[in-house]
């Protein structure tokens, strides 16, 4: 499971990346959030880091002072988030200084000290230090959690007035082009499969990045949200392949009656895609969550 995970991981990574909304980011220009060499480093809990995509897409992007805890539950992952990261770096022409466990990583106009640790995140939050003032991040995780979950941390993040950034929250609808007649049927399946426990209690699956803004505003967040749609083109068979036999592995699950017409139609869209003529689009949501603590000050 661990190399499936890590093979997925880094497929979907430039996909990540061009989805993401860059446009929230500005909500992070606050007066406590914001580092300088006179102020404290921007202290950065990431969960569910898995190989670090987020890290990497973020870091250039938030200045100076950074430091990061990277957590996740496999250990493969947590190397391959080093790794990967070392030799992003490296092929940037970043200044890179490997050590073990952690990484020191410096740009033009950013740098950031990198641990990793493993952690269960199922069982919350409560054996966790949360960066107090810090910022809160995970991506392409939310849609697995539960709302209990999702509020336990929403609360535990308040009480240290941690800012929250929770990218590519999966919202349900998805296009394929050119459409197909079970396109929907295997969407609704696979949308099903997202409401199951993935060890976190019954999924939110496509309603996660809905719940968060609603626990966020409730518990006094600045929230803003935005759009971070995949668009594959007929160029990224790759991922699409990967996607399309994710999806029926879950729709079998859902309903084990309906394998034979799901793998037809599994079959019929991989080769579709192998030869080009596939695109698909499915949306995700980003949030930012900024405390009341980290508001812009008056005029």
């Amino acid at each position: 499971m661990s190399e499936f995970s890590l093979n997925w991981l880094q497929l979907r990574e430039e996909a990540d990346h061009r989805a993401r909304a860059d446009s929230l980011l500005q909500a992070l220009q606050r007066p406590a959030l914001a580092t300088s060499c006179a102020q404290r480093p921007l202290q950065i809990l990431d969960l569910g880091a898995g190989t670090g995509a987020n890290l990497r897409y973020l870091a250039p992007k938030l200045g100076s002072g950074q430091q990061w805890r990277c957590l996740d539950h496999d250990p493969i992952l947590l190397d391959g988030l080093l790794r990967l990261t070392r030799d992003w770096a490296s092929a940037r022409g970043y200044q890179v200084d490997v050590k073990a466990g952690s990484l020191l990583l410096a740009g033009p106009a950013w740098d950031a000290q990198v641990q990793v640790g493993q952690a269960d995140l199922a069982a919350g939050l409560r054996a966790q230090q949360l960066p107090s003032g810090g910022l809160v991040t995970a991506s392409a995780l939310l849609d697995l959690v539960s709302e209990p979950w999702l509020c336990a941390v929403v609360e535990r993040c308040k009480g240290a007035s941690c800012s929250l950034l929770f990218a590519l929250s999966y919202d349900g609808r998805v296009r394929l082009a050119p459409a197909q007649p079970m396109d929907q049927e295997v969407i609704a399946l696979v949308n099903q499969h997202q409401r199951r426990d993935k060890g976190f209690g019954p999924a939110l699956g496509p309603s996660a990045s809905a719940a968060a803004q609603r626990l966020a505003l409730a518990a006094g967040y600045q929230v803003q949200t935005a759009p971070s749609a995949w668009s594959l083109e007929a160029d990224e068979a790759p991922l699409q392949q990967a996607l399309l036999e994710g999806w029926v592995d879950a729709a079998c699950e859902v309903d084990p009656t309906a394998t034979s017409r799901l793998q037809a139609w599994c079959a019929a869209r991989q080769a579709e895609a192998a030869a080009g003529g596939l695109k698909i689009a499915l949306a995700h949501r980003d949030l930012i969550a900024v405390s009341p603590d980290q508001s812009p000050e008056p005029g």
